[in-house]
């Protein structure tokens, strides 16, 4: 049995701390609330979040970083992209040359442009990092429904560990090279997840869905390849797979953002409402930044920023994106 480290008790943690312990392994859930690790380790309940799916097997919540560190060799990054710069930092004189950390969480960190496994590299001496994303709707998973994700890491071990240790007869693992595609898809498709949101409440069909969809993707691709993502890796699971599945469904916060969105609500409105983090909301800010900085044509991006940041009317904002100029497809 091996110990793994689960830091971040949300919604995403809660599910990787399940496939842990499903596959016989201990779960070692780091949270900064008391009262969460307390009722963890006396009945297995996260009462924030899935209370309704305990946990059972192998596991124990602790508020202290250094007791995660000391018992798990692989640490699964779980938490808020703006809060894993300062635990990272807290962590780093816990992290030692043994220690693999996977990040799985997916964003972009708003102030820097930096992806987590960026942040990683540059606030520890850890050098055996990898980043799983991928079509991973948390409820589904915790109800049984079969899924799948990608791990990638440009270090072999990286990605055999993550395997060992949460592949399963439901859950598959596919490994890949390309940290760089994966991570960027994981974070990007909340921000189309948000227009497919507006979209949908705005009563827009099938076709018109479809249609912005497969152009979110040419824009995945386009920005990705300018920080040397492969293209290819963006018609996987990290990119339209999990696309698809943010975009597509209500379980999706980004999604349900963009509904209320439409709805008139403003977007500090629809946060608080949401009551969990809304990654698309901040990673469109940086990628419209960066886009602009790198000389990147995305047009749909340009079109929520503008109605999420400078207050554009939904009609104007829609004008704009579907008089574009007229070009080849690819």
């Amino acid at each position: 049995m091996n110990s793994v480290g689960v830091l971040g008790a949300g919604s995403w943690g809660w599910t990787l701390a399940h496939l842990i312990t499903k596959n016989k392994h201990k779960a070692v859930i780091w949270t900064n609330n008391e009262d969460i690790a307390e009722s963890i380790n006396k009945n297995g309940i996260n009462p924030k979040r899935f209370y309704e799916f305990p946990l059972t097997g192998s596991y124990e919540a602790t508020t202290d970083l250094k007791d995660v560190f000391s018992k798990c060799e692989l640490i699964l990054i779980a938490l808020p992209t703006k809060a894993i710069r300062e635990v990272i930092k807290k962590s780093s004189k816990y992290i030692e040359g043994n220690h693999i950390i996977i990040n799985t969480s997916k964003g972009i960190e708003i102030t820097t442009g930096k992806r987590i496994t960026e942040i990683i590299k540059e606030e520890s001496c850890c050098k055996k990092i990898g980043v799983l994303s991928g079509p991973n709707l948390a409820k589904e998973i915790l109800e049984g429904y079969p899924a799948a994700a990608v791990v990638a890491s440009n270090i072999k071990e990286v990605q055999e560990k993550a395997y060992s240790i949460l592949h399963s007869g439901f859950f598959r693992i596919y490994l890949s090279y390309d940290i760089v595609g994966v991570e960027l898809g994981g974070a990007l498709k909340n921000i189309y997840a948000i227009a497919s949101g507006i979209a949908e409440e705005m009563g827009f069909k099938i076709n018109s869905i479809a249609f912005l969809l497969a152009r979110s993707v040419s824009e995945m691709v386009r920005f990705g390849e300018k920080f040397g993502a492969k293209k290819e890796t963006f018609f996987g699971l990290s990119g339209v797979g999990d696309l698809f599945a943010t975009a597509l469904s209500d379980l999706s916060r980004n999604k349900r953002f963009g509904k209320l969105i439409a709805q008139g609500k403003k977007p500090e409105e629809a946060l608080r409402e949401i009551g969990e983090t809304v990654e698309g909301y901040y990673t469109t800010k940086i990628a419209y930044e960066l886009a602009e900085k790198m000389g990147i044509k995305m047009n749909i991006l340009g079109a929520i920023y503008k109605i999420l940041f400078l207050n554009y009317e939904l009609p104007l904002a829609l004008r704009e994106l579907l008089t574009s100029e007229i070009k080849e497809e690819f």
